[in-house]
């Protein structure tokens, strides 16, 4: 493939990147930031990327996915 092509893939891809952020964005708009960096999580957003479209830092995301993996725990001893 020639350079001219494949820095028509980068726009296109660049492109891409920018409507699948613009949709996160808005999915999210109303949502709580615990739930939103857990839904963006689940559809397949990296931590750094829900970071960015959340303005928190990546730790904030990784904590939110710990929270949420212990509360599930702990209804789960509840019950047995």
């Amino acid at each position: 493939m020639s350079a001219a092509g494949e820095e028509g893939d980068d726009k296109d891809s660049s492109a891409l990147d920018r409507i699948a952020n613009l949709l996160a964005i808005i999915a999210t708009r109303d949502m709580d930031k615990d739930d939103a960096a857990l839904k963006l999580d689940a559809i397949g957003f990296s931590p750094t990327e829900v970071a960015l479209l959340l303005d928190v830092g990546t730790n904030y995301v990784q904590v939110a996915r710990f929270r949420k993996r212990n509360a599930s725990r702990k209804n789960s001893k509840k019950r047995g």
